[in-house]
Formats: C-alpha cells, structure tokens, sequence
C-alpha cells in the first residue's frame, strides 16, 4: 500500500537539526507539503536543503483553494487557533485521504478529532528503523539528540524506543 505523507514544518526542522533529511527522504513513502509550509522555513540551509529532494510534492494553492482555505481556517478557529500554514496541511491531507505529519499538538488533537490519520516524528524514526536506513543505535543516538533539541517531544515514547532500540543493537544486521 502506498503511504502519501503531508509534512508540517516542525518535522523538516527536527530532521534537518539531527542530520536525518537524507534517511527521511530515502523511506517509501511519498512526502508531500504545501507551499505555505515552505515559505515557513525561514533558515536559507534548511530551505535549500528540503527542496533539493525530487521525491518531495508541493502542493501549490491557486486563489480559489486559498479562499476555500481561509474558510476552513476560520471554521476551525471556534475549535482551536490553528495557523493558516497547519490548515494548508491538514486540509491537503484531509482532502486527499493522506497521512498529516506533523508534532504540533494543538494541530494533532483537533486534526485527530475531526478524522484525519495523524503521525509525527516518532512514527517518522520507527519507519526509518523498520526500512534499517537507520540502526537501532544510531536511533537512539538521533532520538536523544533531538529530545534535547524540542522538548516537547513525548518523554515516555522516546524511553519505551530507546529500550526496544537498545535491545536490537546487537541483533541488527
């Protein structure tokens, strides 16, 4: 089964401070983001970086499906204050039937609550694991890193990997 992906900024940021847009990009899956979400990397590095991958989809919004955008933001604004950004993907994914890829929590809670399948950063590790485009060390090392880098990343998720990670080392091939 094909997986379609639709990226939140945080995600490319995290994996672009632990070293993994490389790995995230060589998974099978098709990674799509929209063009609001790029112009939110603001860090000239990062940007470059993400848009030299060819496997990324960017979805580009004409001016009707902006105005159909801005009202789905502004329906969704008497639940939570989500960005115009988080709407851009929540709704391409919504729309599409995707995964929304994303560690925003108010954005995950109320996507979730209306429907939509929702992963973040920790789904993005496992795959990376389970397709060995990382081994379970380097994971840990990665995850670490990056827990110390966003802390607001689940605490206990991370340990409950790092004990599963820790315990394959030596049987990884």
């Amino acid at each position: 089964m094909e997986i379609i992906v639709v990226s939140d900024t945080n995600i490319f940021i995290d994996l672009y401070k632990v070293g993994l847009l490389d790995e995230f990009f060589s998974l099978t899956i098709h990674v799509h983001t929209t063009d609001l979400i790029i112009h939110e990397l603001k860090v000239k590095e990062q940007r470059s970086k993400i848009l030299g991958y060819e496997k990324l989809f960017i979805k580009k919004f004409n001016m009707q499906e902006m105005m159909e955008l801005v009202n789905f933001q502004r329906k969704m604004h008497d639940m939570t204050n989500v960005s115009i950004q988080d709407c851009s993907v929540w709704a391409y994914a919504q729309d599409n039937d995707y995964t929304l890829l994303t560690g925003d929590s108010k954005l995950r809670k109320i996507a979730i609550k209306e429907g939509t399948n929702v992963r973040g950063i920790l789904y993005i590790f496992d795959k990376m694991v389970e397709e060995k485009l990382l081994t379970p060390q380097k994971a840990c090392e990665k995850i670490q890193l990056l827990r110390q880098l966003n802390g607001r990343l689940p605490s206990k998720e991370i340990e409950k990997r790092v004990c599963l990670w820790s315990s394959k080392e030596d049987t990884f091939t």
